[in-house]
């Protein structure tokens, strides 16, 4: 009698294993997918199809500024948290402070750049981490355009 006790405390105890094993398993499942249903799966802009039509317009300006050689030049300056321009040509534009991980981040920024001058735009306040900078230049007639990733 004593041997039926223990067989039926053991079988107890694996059923019992089972059930906490199945309990657990189904509690990470149901917390996996509470999470991923919290999470935001925006496309990485707002209007990107609209920007995807007019991809050839981009194709032209980034054309046009290797044919403008060195005419712009930018570069971010992390010793002193500021994004510096200089140009050869009187010219004005936008700078837009993209940040791939977070879109509510980005920043657009006008600029106007006399010949000979620079625009200096500072990147303080700004979230540490990657970005890309994208610029856009010139008149209404010839645009250009160039992009480059910096890390604040």
């Amino acid at each position: 009698m004593h041997n039926d006790l223990q067989r039926k405390t053991k079988t107890m105890n694996w059923g019992t294993s089972i059930f906490i094993t199945f309990v657990v398993f189904m509690g990470i499942i149901i917390t996996m997918v509470v999470i991923s249903m919290r999470q935001d799966v925006s496309l990485v802009a707002s209007d990107y199809y609209k920007q995807e039509i007019a991809y050839q317009d981009q194709i032209d300006k980034l054309q046009n500024a290797v044919e403008a050689g060195d005419e712009l030049v930018f570069n971010y300056s992390s010793g002193q948290k500021q994004f510096v321009m200089t140009s050869q040509m009187t010219t004005s534009g936008e700078v837009h402070f993209y940040r791939p991980s977070d879109a509510t981040k980005d920043l657009k920024v006008p600029f106007e750049i006399k010949k000979g001058d620079q625009a200096i735009i500072s990147t303080k306040g700004m979230d540490k981490g990657l970005w890309k900078v994208k610029l856009t230049w010139g008149e209404t007639d010839k645009l250009y355009y160039t992009e480059k990733t910096i890390v604040i």
